[in-house]
């Protein structure tokens, strides 16, 4: 649980640092933070876990992609903090087995990735260490042309040479699992405050006392004394960094980043690795997401600002067509599309689709800027904490890391269940609403989408969001003018007209 929002009583307290940006790298500093015996504010302009964080595809990667360079190193760390999540959050992250179909093309045939799932399962001894044993990673094995067919009936059959199965993990539900980060680290101490924007740094002696900020809610203006500040509010990073006369022009170059939902039944139960036939074309995963078909990762690059990035029809148009030249016969149609996350992630430069291969960790007093300040620019959720507890090893190079053995997470928060897609209340079946007021009173829900979108699985269905929002004020005990606010802000959020008649969706 976290603990209650209140911006004044935490202003003019002493912590021993504060995180700009509330997302999941954000999240993970303050997590590790307290593991050290520290005391962390985190300070989110918007609500946790609201931006790119909320945007991702949900896979889990354990480095496979990097034993093509032989980037050892990565692969590692990837495997590592991949059983991390399936350890520590074993009721929100589970085994995904992955599927690339085989056409004897390229590094694509049979006896390559024979070669490279045995070196993915040899270099990871330890993958499965400590983890549930409903959790557990099988071996990657490649499979014929029939039991292909048999697990992707819709597989592509020319030329077909069979395909590689291998096995990452899946968090069906990210903003879950971010409260969840975030309350277990609010449970050893932390406080975190939403709808805080911190706007600067105030120094002495060439060194950080205190950050900045401001109470969205009320418009009240606050300070919050800390050594140490860590920069890691993502696409708004290079502002805050400014704005602490800190430089950081390659700090967090944006890109677009977008996963597409369709309503449309999943083609396999297994993660399908597809990509059109064409030289040098993209692969993109086709995940089974309650019931329905979640695709992605698309790439474009980005030149307007941070705020709330939005896929261009262009783009949108291109994405489909690839996805049905991956898989012919999916007759996709932009009708089929049920939601569009998009994000900004961080490229090689401006201007650049090309994602930057590692993190930027900075450390402004070496550079002319405030000591005790730090800027954070990560590229995959898989290796959050690590960046993390990176970071804080060198800003407190003489606080002791507990062992997580000796680090118990808290019981889980009180949730609602995880809903299908298709799910809808039962006429006079109320018993959906206990849940999202239990989140109002105990998870600094300040909005009608913070609830929906990110204390919830009501969202995921745009139009069950939209459909049932006016309930949810309601049950709220909301005004009528309240309500209407916050409705018009959810459906925008959602991409719904105002105009727009909802009917309750219908099962696939």
């Amino acid at each position: 649980m976290l603990n209650a929002r209140d911006p004044q009583g935490l202003s003019g307290q002493d912590f021993d640092l504060v995180v700009v940006g509330g997302g999941i790298y954000g999240i993970m500093v303050a997590l590790e933070a307290t593991r050290r015996g520290l005391r962390p504010l985190v300070l989110e302009r918007g609500d946790f876990g609201g931006a790119t964080s909320h945007n991702s595809l949900r896979i889990v990667h354990g480095g496979l992609r990097y034993l093509q360079s032989l980037d050892l190193p990565r692969f590692r760390e990837s495997v590592d903090e991949r059983r991390w999540f399936l350890r520590h959050f074993p009721d929100l992250v589970r085994p995904l087995p992955c599927l690339m179909p085989l056409y004897g093309a390229g590094l694509r045939r049979p006896w390559a990735l024979r070669v490279a799932l045995a070196l993915n399962d040899a270099l990871s001894p330890r993958r499965n260490l400590g983890v549930r044993d409903d959790r557990v990673l099988p071996a990657g094995r490649v499979l014929d042309v029939q039991a292909t067919r048999e697990v992707f009936p819709a597989v592509e059959l020319s030329g077909l040479k069979g395909a590689a199965l291998w096995h990452d993990a899946f968090i069906p539900d990210t903003p879950a699992l971010f409260m969840e980060a975030l309350g277990w680290a609010c449970a050893k101490g932390a406080r975190a405050l939403n709808y805080v924007e911190a706007t600067g740094v105030i120094e002495r002696d060439g060194r950080v006392r205190a950050v900045r900020a401001v109470d969205a809610a009320s418009g009240a203006a606050l300070e919050f004394h800390a050594p140490v500040v860590v920069n890691a509010a993502g696409p708004w990073s290079p502002a805050f960094a400014a704005a602490c006369r800190a430089q950081a022009e390659d700090l967090f170059p944006p890109s677009l980043a977008w996963n597409v939902v369709f309503r449309r039944a999943p083609l396999s139960e297994y993660a399908l690795a597809v990509a059109p036939p064409r030289p040098g074309a993209q692969t993109y995963f086709l995940v089974p997401w309650k019931g329905v078909l979640l695709a992605g990762t698309g790439h474009a690059p980005w030149d307007a600002g941070p705020g709330d990035p939005r896929l261009p029809p262009d783009l949108l148009e291109t994405f489909v067509a690839d996805l049905n030249e991956a898989v012919p016969g999916l007759g996709l149609g932009e009708g089929d599309v049920a939601r569009v996350f998009a994000g900004l992630l961080p490229a090689r430069g401006p201007g650049s689709a090309e994602l930057t291969v590692r993190p930027v960790v900075l450390e402004h007093g070496a550079s002319g800027g405030p000591n005790g300040l730090f800027s954070l620019s990560g590229i995959k959720l898989t290796t959050s904490r690590r960046v993390a507890d990176e970071l804080l090893s060198r800003a407190f190079a003489g606080a002791r890391a507990l062992p997580y053995e000796q680090f118990e997470r808290p019981p889980r928060r009180s949730e609602g269940p995880d809903y299908a897609f298709s799910w809808m209340p039962a006429f006079g079946d109320n018993s959906w609403q206990a849940p999202l007021r239990r989140a109002v009173s105990e998870e600094s829900v300040l909005h009608l989408d913070d609830l929906i979108l990110r204390r919830s699985s009501l969202g995921d269905n745009p139009e069950r969001a939209a459909a049932l929002a006016p309930a949810v004020c309601q049950a709220l005990d909301w005004d009528s003018e309240r309500a209407d606010r916050e409705v018009a802000a959810l459906r925008r959020q959602l991409g719904r007209p105002e105009t727009t008649e909802e009917t309750l969706p219908q099962p696939l």
